[in-house]
């Protein structure tokens, strides 16, 4: 955060704001993270207060002005304080801004403090401002009436042009984002879909129950009520807006659920990965909860943090989670939800630090339930009296609004009747039962799938699941989607799958008592010893944990466990049964093991699997009683010593390793398989020649990858049958030297990455009959010297890269790809690029790289409207045509070992780059360099490399923030520096400058010899 300087004061102090009244009870400041400067009369109650309103929604402290602050909220002591201590300002420029010297005095401040500025240009152009100085533009009247008032002294005056004049429009849209993005730590956790009722219920919690946050307290508050009512809503709420200003937090979801399945030394850990730097963290010994205490005590010693313990259940979670609160940090936050009050009062939370939840009131629940059954906030016409029998059978309860809503969402009044008939007869407090009846309604697939998701998949990748219901027959996409609309099911910003506790746990309640059975704990699969007698039907056993439940804000889950290992000895009397009912279970599809629970022979158990998820495997081959006929997802983690798949003459699998020799041609009987990937990392390859003939019967492949298997010398020849490919991706295949003729029966192919197949060829027509193909990668092919016949005709392509290869041309009919985005071109042979080059309307990256005998640009490529980056290296390029001035959203520009020897940026061009930021001229030819600020008024960064015979750059754009000289020998001049004010500069081998920092506004130049 910056502060301001004594300078700062005393320029500032020209002009005296009020300071703002502070009640006797506001003992110390806050920081502000957001200052809004503005002039009310323009803007006031339309955009300033929207963005105001959003700001404190997301948990910011804004400020406004002074009615905008009420009682209790963030005060500063005086609205310079809270200038000073803002993260980022926004200023709005609207038409009457100028007229206020209060505004432009603020400004004023805003840039001497260092903070970054977002502009916000409302019904002016950002000409407007810059025009100040010349008299001219729609702010030039405002400052000609200050300047006849005897008031404002010339200093002023100067100071508040040069204000406006440093305000810039061509970094506007990338400020906002990347101050807005950048000042929020991490990504808020998604709240509601429909916060019906959300503000208040938080208004109402820190009321009741929370203090206003004081540097000196720390807080520990509870959130309590029965499952269902919205308190893990509420606490992911006060956690989106608290973790803000507070550097350390952690959101632990679940707790109850989790503590069983992973153990609360593994959320003990995750507390701390959470809440300390990684180099702390990563190599902690944690054997125990009484060592986690001690570590959690002493490594959060004096931290200011913000902790979230979501559904605990028990005081000895707590003992374990929680640091001593003398221990935390001032200023720190622990917020608990329960639905156990005593729970909190025996851990020693005072009643008045817990927060009872109140459901919603019938004007809340009724827009919610109508959200969820409607799509709108009111009932439709006709359904009025049963939306309100409905409320009255919910009884105010969150969950049950949506699950309801969700269930009836495009039903008839019938329907609706029949239903409420049936929740008519259960207890209102029995939730659980309750929700039965929408599971009642769902049809046979989709109850199976629900109770899945319940045992199996809560944290998991939806595709993943998806896979394996597709496997199991089912239709998988239209079930969940089905699951989502009755709001049984949720999926997180990372496309993981959430379930609502109470629905996790009426799911298990039903696979515990129905066929077929579902073991989801190593403590839950002794249940199996029940049934020992019976001939039973299993569909899935998880004898290892390693389903991780989004069990903190910040986890990439599912992880691989390696710090925790879940107890075997439960698992292992499973396995001791293997001839008894483990062998006679039939239907067994989903399965997650160990290697230390997989010793046996279970060849009855694995001919139905589906989905394997194999945990420390430390074979050489797969076992050989190992049938996988129906297999969709292989997961081996831990694989390292795996050499082969299996022999020819044993059942099938699929699987990788990094030292792979050999693909078995019975691979063919996997007829399911939809995606095969062998990829070698930091310098592992796979040792694999070729692939059998069988291989193209896995009639289902949609998805291949074999990067960097560098002995492969050929594809098999009927790979053309492989009809479902979509991707394809043989990157580093540096001994492939073909593709069989059949490669141009494929027609759904959209991405080929042939990349890095030095000694590759092709047939010119394998791109026959794809007509869907997005991208295409051949750059490093050094033996190709003709694109494929139909490369143009992929009216679908988006990035074509071909950098390092023997191209002699380039089609002329190129600008037929009217969805091309990047392209990529770099061949020592090609002399010319066509002049359709400027129809490729899409374009926003042109890369042109060792083009050697390339002396010339078409003229058409001023018509590269959408052009941002453009790149000339290693290149016979001798000048850009005229018309590259057009290019007016280019914000790149780089031209790197390349004779060009003028290149002019000067003020008498009508044309201008208004987004280019951005200048790297290397290794170039060029004497003279001239930058105007008309021409470049965006231009922040100037990096000048080897350019020898560089002797003088005129003028420079204000607006530069960063210049980097390097090895430029004969430049001795450079005109316009002093009315820069840089952030950076930097140079090395430039003997012929001098320049004092105290010119360009720096503290220190870094001239290296």
């Amino acid at each position: 955060m910056a502060t301001g300087s004594s300078s700062t004061q005393n320029a500032f102090d020209q002009i005296v704001l009020p300071p703002l009244f502070v009640p006797s009870s506001a003992a110390s400041t806050v920081p502000c993270d957001v200052f809004i400067n503005h002039r009310g009369l323009d803007v006031k109650h339309t955009l300033a207060t929207t963005i105001y309103h959003t700001l404190n929604r997301l948990g910011l402290r804004v400020f406004l002005d002074v009615e905008m602050l009420e009682l209790g909220a963030f005060l500063p002591t005086t609205i310079q304080e809270a200038m000073r201590t803002s993260l980022l300002h926004i200023a709005i420029f609207s038409p009457n801004y100028a007229q206020s010297p209060w505004c432009l005095a603020e400004l004023t401040y805003m840039l001497k403090t260092g903070a970054t500025v977002i502009p916000v240009f409302y019904h002016v152009q950002p000409t407007d401002l810059r025009w100040v100085a010349q008299g001219k533009g729609i702010y030039a009247d405002a400052f000609s009436d200050h300047e006849n008032k005897d008031r404002y002294s010339l200093q002023n005056l100067e100071e508040w042009k040069m204000a406006l004049h440093t305000v810039d429009e061509g970094r506007l849209l990338k400020s906002i984002v990347n101050s807005v993005l950048g000042s929020i730590k991490g990504v808020p956790l998604e709240v509601a879909k429909h916060p019906v009722g959300l503000a208040e219920a938080v208004q109402d919690f820190e009321k009741s129950s929370f203090k206003p946050e004081s540097p000196h307290n720390v807080e520990i508050v509870g959130i309590v009520r029965m499952g269902g009512c919205g308190k893990t809503t509420l606490a992911k709420e006060i956690y989106n807006r608290k973790s803000l200003s507070i550097d350390r937090s952690s959101f632990i979801f679940d707790v109850r659920d989790a503590a069983a399945k992973i153990g609360l030394i593994s959320l003990q850990k995750k507390l701390l990965e959470d809440l300390l730097p990684h180099n702390l963290v990563k190599d902690l010994p944690l054997h125990s909860t009484e060592e986690g205490r001690g570590i959690l005590a002493s490594r959060l010693r004096s931290v200011r943090v913000l902790i979230v313990l979501d559904d605990v259940d028990n005081q000895d979670q707590l003992d374990a989670l929680l640091p001593p609160k003398e221990r935390l940090g001032a200023g720190s936050l622990i917020i608990v939800t329960t639905r156990e009050l005593g729970v909190l009062t025996s851990w020693g939370i005072p009643a008045t630090s817990i927060y009872r939840m109140r459901v919603l009131n019938i004007h809340h629940a009724k827009q919610l339930f109508c959200w969820h059954a409607f799509l709108q906030p009111e009932p439709v016409d006709g359904f009025e009296d049963l939306v309100d029998n409905f409320l009255n059978t919910c009884n105010g309860l969150p969950l049950s609004l949506k699950v309801f809503g969700g269930q009836l969402y495009t039903k008839s009044r019938d329907y609706w009747e029949s239903q409420l008939h049936k929740l008519s007869r259960i207890l209102p407090e029995n939730i659980t039962q309750r929700l039965r009846a929408s599971y009642d309604a769902l049809d046979p697939e989709e109850k199976n799938i629900f109770l899945d998701i319940a045992c199996f998949f809560i944290g998991e990748k939806k595709s993943l699941a998806i896979a394996v219901w597709d496997g199991s027959g089912w239709s998988g996409v239209h079930s969940w989607e089905t699951l989502m609309n009755k709001c049984l099911v949720e999926l997180d910003q990372k496309n993981r799958i959430r379930m609502h506790d109470h629905l996790r746990d009426l799911g298990r309640e039903i696979a515990v008592e129905n066929s077929p059975y579902r073991f989801w704990s190593p403590g839950q699969i002794t249940n199996i010893e029940n049934h020992v007698q019976e001939r039973m039907i299993v569909r899935g056993i998880m004898s290892a944990t390693t389903q991780f439940a989004p069990c903190s804000a910040h986890d990439e889950f599912p992880r691989c466990s390696s710090h925790y290992q879940p107890p075997l000895e439960k698992c292992m009397e499973l396995m001791e049964m293997s001839n008894g009912a483990f062998n006679r279970s039939l239907g067994l599809e989903l399965l997650v093991v160990t290697e230390d629970d997989f010793k046996k022979d279970f060849s009855q158990l694995s001919r139905d699997l589906v989905w394997l998820r194999w945990f420390d495997f430390k074979q050489p081959n797969l076992p050989s009683w190992l049938s996988l006929n129906n297999l969709r997802v292989l997961e081996l983690f831990g694989a390292s010593s795996l050499k082969q798949l299996w022999e020819d003459d044993v059942h099938v699998s699929t699987s990788w390793g990094s030292n792979l020799e050999r693909i078995p041609s019975s691979i063919s009987h996997l007829k399911r398989l939809k995606k095969i990937a062998l990829i070698g990392y930091m310098g592992d390859e796979f040792l694999i020649k070729r692939l059998p003939e069988e291989f193209c019967g896995l009639q289902s492949l949609e998805h291949l990858e074999l990067r960097h298997c560098k002995v492969l010398s050929s594809l098999p020849t009927r790979f053309g049958e492989l009809i479902n490919l979509r991707h394809i991706d043989l990157s580093s295949c540096e001994e492939l030297r073909t593709l069989p003729v059949s490669f141009k029966q494929l027609r759904l192919v959209e991405y080929l990455d042939l990349s890095g197949c030095k000694k590759l060829t092709w047939p010119l027509d394998i791109l026959h009959n794809i007509t869907q193909l997005q991208h295409f990668y051949i750059s490093g092919c050094g033996r190709v010297q003709e694109l494929p016949h139909q490369i143009t005709n992929q009216a679908s392509l988006r990035q074509l890269h071909m950098k390092d290869t023997s191209l002699r041309d380039v089609p002329t009919d190129i600008g037929q790809l009217s969805k091309l985005e990047v392209l990529k071109i770099g061949s020592p042979l090609l002399t010319s690029l066509p002049s359709s080059l400027g129809n490729l309307s899409s374009l926003t990256h042109l890369l042109i790289n060792d083009c050697l005998s390339l002396e010339v640009l078409p003229d058409s490529l001023e018509s590269l409207i959408l052009l941002e980056h453009l790149s000339i290296e290693s290149s016979g390029v001798k000048s850009l045509p005229i018309g590259f001035r057009k290019l007016r959203n280019l914000q790149t520009l780089e031209i790197s070992g390349c004779p060009i020897s003028q290149l002019d940026f000067g003020s008498e061009s009508l044309s201008s780059l208004p987004m280019l930021k951005l200048i790297n001229l290397s290794e170039t030819l060029l004497s003279k360099i001239s930058i105007s600020q008309d021409f470049c008024p965006s231009l922040e960064s100037l990096h000048l490399r080897q350019n020898d015979q560089l002797m003088e750059i005129e003028i420079l754009p204000t607006t530069v923030k960063i210049i980097e000289l390097f090895e430029c020998r004969t430049l001795s001049n450079i005109q316009g520096i002093r009315g820069l004010n840089l952030q950076k500069m930097e140079i090395s081998g430039c003997p012929e400058i001098d320049i004092q920092p105290r010119f360009v506004g720096l503290d220190s130049i870094v001239v290296r010899d």
